[in-house]
């Protein structure tokens, strides 16, 4: 997961927050997973206390977004390995001081970062280094290790996303936008063959664009010299979703707006890509930050009003 600053309101919405770390033995945990990641019998052993109540600081602390874990293989069974999250936390006190109104936050997803999918092959998936398993067999994208992956590509079907809302200020926010590099899939690469994207938030439409081609007639500027497969580069998409509805690369594509999205949850986005299938044989690849021609992965930008006076969900 990449590095994400996170920025907190010092009010009584972050109570539970900061509660997480008014306990002297979860700061001790949090001093140890500074230095290294640590099961929950290596925090239990260090601090002379049960696993059962390591295991209870540990939740408060995930579930406040300070630790996360993972299962490992251990001599005796499985390990419950526990690790700090990649992020920075600034603490605003004063959200109305001018050096402290944010005008944007970006996150950046991961293109391997869905949490949901259905493709078909011709399909396939990169890292920066290596292709991963078997080409053209979907079974590739249920690939543990998300974050390393580069590039994606399938002849048909959808990805989905989750976006996470708790360190956005909803009251503030004047638009969401959802930027990607992507191209059509043919095998090798075709400059001419079109296919068309469609994209949902929260399970809303927001229409969708044709992609011109497979592009793969020079180099693209971030593409590993390793890469000889053809598609080499794509286009970046700009989906923008205000109270004036959706654009794609500034044309309106829909009539569905920011207070739309915000109905249906405040607490996460769910953002979904797909081909559809009357275009299907045109297929899709997604570029991550080595890739291609953009160094980025999936950008979602929140951009915000300077009142407070903004959507109301």
């Amino acid at each position: 997961m990449y590095p994400e600053r996170k920025y907190l309101s010092v009010n009584a919405s972050q109570l539970a927050y900061f509660q997480a770390l008014s306990s002297k033995t979860r700061v001790s945990i949090i001093e140890l997973l500074q230095k290294d990641d640590l099961s929950i019998q290596d925090l239990s052993h260090q601090l002379g206390l049960s696993s059962a109540m390591i295991t209870k600081h540990i939740s408060i602390l995930e579930k406040n977004g300070i630790v996360e874990s993972k299962m490992a293989k251990g001599i005796h069974g499985q390990l419950k390995i526990c690790m700090l999250k990649k992020n920075d936390v600034v603490l605003i006190f004063n959200p109305f001081k001018d050096g402290f109104i944010r005008n944007s936050v970006t996150k950046s997803l991961p293109i391997g970062g869905f949490y949901d999918f259905d493709v078909s092959a011709p399909c396939g998936l990169t890292t920066g280094d290596k292709i991963i398993g078997f080409v053209d067999d979907p079974n590739t994208f249920y690939y543990e290790k998300k974050d390393e992956i580069e590039l994606m590509w399938f002849t048909s079907g959808y990805l989905a996303y989750h976006i996470p809302l708790f360190d956005i200020e909803l009251k503030r926010l004047a638009s969401i936008e959802v930027s990607l590099e992507v191209c059509a899939e043919y095998p090798g690469y075709k400059m001419h063959w079109p296919s068309k994207v469609d994209f949902e938030l929260n399970g809303l439409s927001l229409g969708g664009t044709t992609l011109l081609g497979d592009f793969g007639d020079r180099k693209g500027l971030l593409t590993p010299s390793w890469w000889n497969l053809g598609t080499e580069y794509g286009r970046q998409i700009i989906i923008n979703i205000s109270d004036q509805g959706t654009s794609i690369n500034g044309e309106r594509v829909s009539a569905t707006t920011l207070k739309d999205v915000l109905a249906r949850s405040t607490e996460v986005l769910t953002f979904k890509l797909a081909t559809t299938k009357e275009f299907a044989k045109g297929g899709l690849n997604i570029f991550g930050r080595k890739f291609g021609d953009y160094p980025q992965d999936i950008n979602v930008r929140f951009a915000y009003n300077k009142s407070e006076t903004a959507v109301e969900a």
